[in-house]
C-alpha cells in the first residue's frame, strides 16, 4: 500500500521519492517504508527516450530536477535512470546524464500512483 492510500497519513505529490516505497504497519500501530523498493529502468530502451544533460559547477541532483522538469522534486528518477545510488556523491563538472523524457516520467509516476497497474 502507498501512503497516499492511507487517510491517517498525509498526503504526497506524485513526484515525492516516497512514492516508491510500500508502507506497512507495525503492531503497534506505527507506519514504515519498505526501503528495499526499486525502480529500474531497463539497460536496452531506446535512447530517444532520453535527452542529455551536463553536469555544471553549482548543480545539485534537486537543482538539475528542476532545471529539466520544473521540480526538485525528481532528482531521484534522474539518478535512477543513471543507475546511480548515492546521492550525497559529489557532481562532476562534464559528467553527461540521461534525462527521461516526459511521457517516460509520466508513465513512471503513472505507475506509482497505481493508476495503470
Amino acid at each position: 500500500m502507498k501512503q497516499n492510500q492511507i487517510k491517517e497519513l498525509p498526503n504526497l505529490e506524485i513526484e515525492n521519492f516516497e512514492n516508491i516505497f510500500n508502507i506497512y504497519q507495525n503492531p503497534d500501530g506505527t507506519y514504515f517504508y519498505n526501503l528495499l523498493q526499486t525502480i529500474v529502468f531497463p539497460p536496452n530502451l531506446p535512447s530517444n527516450l532520453f535527452t542529455y544533460y551536463t553536469i555544471v559547477y553549482g548543480d545539485t541532483w534537486p537543482f538539475i530536477s528542476y532545471k529539466v522538469f520544473k521540480t526538485p522534486n525528481l532528482w531521484w528518477l534522474i539518478m535512477i535512470a543513471n543507475n546511480l545510488h548515492n546521492p550525497i556523491k559529489k557532481l562532476i563538472n562534464g559528467n553527461i546524464l540521461k534525462i527521461p523524457i516526459v511521457s517516460v516520467v509520466r508513465e513512471v509516476l503513472d505507475q506509482l500512483g497505481g493508476r495503470n497497474g
